[in-house]
């Protein structure tokens, strides 16, 4: 297991190089590193939005700033108009040192304008100088109208086009905040309007009654200045109502302006009107206009430029002052969000910090780690759950080490197991393995019962195969009897067929000589007895040899049953050869189940079957030869019964030839007394002695047939115990318990 240890390692660290070289950039980095990074992705657009903010508060300054510039170049449009008028009016009087005087604050307006307005609207300023110096060289050279109508076409050409364009390049015009848009409108737009308006109405009037005869065509100038002013006078009245709506207390001031522009205004425009209607203008008021009126004018000018001022200032300073506070606000945000971003890292990576400690302590073998658990949060349970590993790793490293101690007893159990199976493999079958409590014991217990059941067999098979040799033995013992008995029936049968010729020799001398018949009658007598006790003899060897052949049957009969059991042995060998090769199939498997504990005994399942496939092989030869010794002594048994019909058969022939030798018997002792009758008798007794002999000659045919088929029998027995012996060699190698 100790070997193990830096393999492992090596793999952990050939996992971590695998997996670095699978993940992403994002990957590699810590997790303080990640957050940092989550911190300037959000600071990203947090900054954008602060910027855009910031700037769009510089855009509203700097807007309201170019209003503020755009409202001071209207101060000298003012004196410019103011001045103009007092031209006109000092010029048409004839006063000239007042009309030199007004011209040169005319000019000096103009150069302040000049120099205040961007490049852009220089030439028009430019235009104005030039437009503006033929209104001089009119004086004393027009009619006092025409000159009027000069002036109020350079004031509509000029002063109020210029004011328009200086209102809409100045921002003034596109004001977003109503107060200051209506203030603008009423102080910007609408009063000059109505200061030019009521210049040209008191120029007019005072121009019509220095100039004697018809009014009518001051009256209809008068009559359309009147309508324009009372537009105007309503217009400014309406603006500022609004202004007073959307600010009560800073148009206070406005709002009393405008009160007293209405009570000056108002009773002028009446006279005018009046003096319209009367078409006569000695009843306009000339003294209320201008030195009432146009001082209300200048008033009111006054109070609406200071208010637009006031309140494009006060929008400045809010603006800005909303910057500053926003800076304050963004900066303290930041402040706050990155310490509590610094602790919130330090919360998050302290705890990982351990729990990669401890990892690093747990890969390295220390498993007696414990993490504090100091939150409650996915981190607290994390370490919680870390613990809660770190303690299972710890039981299941006491576990394996009990395991390892396991398999190490199994392996030893094993070992003693593979000796006992190494013994058994060789053929000693009284050697048993140690049933133990392991997974080992049930296999050792079947192996245990094969091996009792297996030197049974084969202790039977040693029992028969003795069996058989002795039977062969004795069978061979019995037929080398047989042999015997059939040489001496063959002896006695050649014995007596000579001892038959001589008797045939005998009868044809008796034939020849009458003279010897007694002598040969004796002889016959003699002869005839030798035959008989020859027959008889004969007859008792046949009868032997009858009981032999039938003893030989019989135990050859005996023999085939015999083989016949050893065929059934030989099968119960094949199937628990079959059985033993299925155990040890199974023990293989459990042994590949079992890991490396079980190799050994997977080579002890190997060596099992093994023997096992030795086994049926050497039942399989055994059964052939078995097979062959039974066909063979079917083939003995076939020609014994053979042999021992053709022995009935010659023992039926020596009874016929017993008969007829005691019958020659009869003959001879009768041969004495019926000499006379020799020639007869002895022919008689040579067609007599003729039948012995080809019955001596069919026994001895019989005798020699009988030898042939003991032989064969012979050489079967030596063959069935040729193969009983090789059984037992071949069995011998088994050790079997007694």
């Amino acid at each position: 297991m100790q070997g193990t240890v830096p393999v492992n390692r090596a793999q952990r660290r050939a996992n971590r190089n695998t997996n670095a070289q699978r993940v992403g950039w994002l990957g590699q980095l810590r997790v303080g590193q990640k957050l940092s990074l989550t911190a300037f992705a959000f600071a990203i657009p947090l900054t954008v939005l602060v910027s855009t903010l910031l700037v769009q508060q510089q855009s509203d300054i700097s807007f309201t700033q170019r209003e503020l510039n755009g409202l001071q170049q209207f101060a000298p449009l003012r004196d410019i108009n103011a001045n103009l008028a007092g031209f006109v009016t000092t010029a048409l009087r004839g006063d000239q040192a007042g009309a030199q005087k007004a011209a040169a604050s005319v000019d000096r307006a103009i150069d302040q304008l000049e120099a205040q307005v961007s490049p852009e609207y220089r030439e028009r300023v430019q235009a104005l100088r030039r437009d503006w110096k033929t209104l001089p060289d009119s004086i004393g050279t027009q009619p006092d109208l025409a000159i009027l109508q000069t002036y109020a076409q350079l004031l509509n050409t000029y002063q109020r086009d210029l004011s328009e364009d200086l209102l809409t390049q100045s921002g003034l015009m596109l004001d977003p905040v109503a107060e200051s848009f209506h203030t603008m409108e009423a102080t910007l737009r609408i009063l000059p309007r109505l200061s030019t308006g009521m210049s040209l109405a008191a120029l007019t009037t005072e121009a019509g009654r220095r100039e004697p005869g018809d009014d009518s065509a001051y009256l209809n100038v008068l009559r359309d200045l009147n309508v324009s002013l009372q537009e105007a006078l309503a217009s400014y009245n309406a603006s500022v109502d609004r202004i007073v709506r959307a600010d009560p207390d800073g148009a206070k001031g406005m709002s009393e302006a405008a009160q007293k522009l209405s009570d000056a205004v108002t009773p002028a425009l009446a006279d005018l009107g009046g003096a319209i209607e009367a078409g006569n203008l000695n009843g306009v008021d000339l003294q209320g206009i201008q030195n009432g009126a146009l001082l209300q004018v200048g008033a009111a000018f006054n109070t609406g430029s200071e208010t637009l001022a006031r309140q494009l200032q006060t929008r400045v300073d809010d603006t800005q002052r909303a910057r500053l506070l926003s800076l304050i606000a963004i900066i303290a945000a930041l402040i706050v969000a990155f310490t509590l971003l610094i602790r919130l890292s330090r919360a998050i990576v302290k705890p990982l910090g351990e729990l990669t400690r401890a990892s690093r302590a747990v890969s390295g073998g220390d498993l007696n780690v414990v993490v504090p658990v100091q939150t409650r949060d996915e981190l607290g349970y994390m370490a919680h759950t870390f613990n809660n590993a770190t303690s299972q790793l710890r039981s299941n490293e006491e576990k394996n080490a009990a395991e390892r101690d396991e398999a190490a007893k199994l392996q030893n159990n094993i070992g003693s197991f593979l000796d006992v199976t190494m013994d058994i493999a060789g053929g000693d079958l009284t050697r048993r393995g140690v049933v133990t409590d392991d997974v080992l014991g049930n296999v050792v217990d079947s192996i245990n019962l094969m091996v009792d059941e297996l030197g049974q067999v084969l202790g039977e098979v040693q029992k028969a195969s003795v069996s058989v040799t002795d039977a062969s033995r004795d069978m061979l013992s019995t037929t080398d009897q047989i042999v015997q008995g059939a040489d001496t029936t063959t002896q006695e049968t050649r014995r007596v067929a000579e001892q038959v010729r001589a008797v045939t020799d005998g009868f044809r001398e008796m034939a020849e000589a009458a003279q010897q018949s007694a002598e040969s009658a004796r002889q016959a007598l003699e002869a005839s007895q030798q035959g008989r006790e020859a027959v008889l003899g004969t007859l008792d060897g046949m009868q032997n040899i009858r009981r032999e052949v039938q003893g030989v049957a019989r135990r050859i009969k005996t023999l085939g049953e015999r083989s016949l059991e050893i065929q059934e042995i030989v099968d119960t060998i094949s199937r628990l050869s079959s059985q033993t090769n299925l155990l040890a199939l199974n023990a293989s498997i459990e042994a590949a189940g079992a890991g490396a504990a079980g190799s050994r005994f997977a080579i002890v399942a190997d060596e099992v079957r093994k023997l096992a496939d030795s086994s049926a092989q050497a039942t399989a030869r055994i059964a052939s030869l078995i097979r062959t010794v039974q066909l063979e002594i079917t083939e003995v048994v076939t020609s014994v019964e053979d042999n021992t019909r053709e022995v009935e058969q010659g023992y039926r022939v020596a009874a016929v030839a017993g008969e007829r030798i005691e019958q020659l018997g009869k003959l001879a002792a009768e041969s004495a007394q019926f000499a006379e009758r020799i020639n007869a008798a002895t022919t008689e007794q040579v067609r007599s002695v003729e039948q012995v002999s080809e019955a001596v000659q069919q026994i001895g045919q019989v005798a020699e047939n009988s030898n042939e088929s003991v032989e064969q029998g012979r050489a079967a027995a030596r063959r069935l115990q040729h193969l009983a012996q090789n059984l037992l060699q071949s069995l011998s190698r088994f050790k079997i318990p007694s």
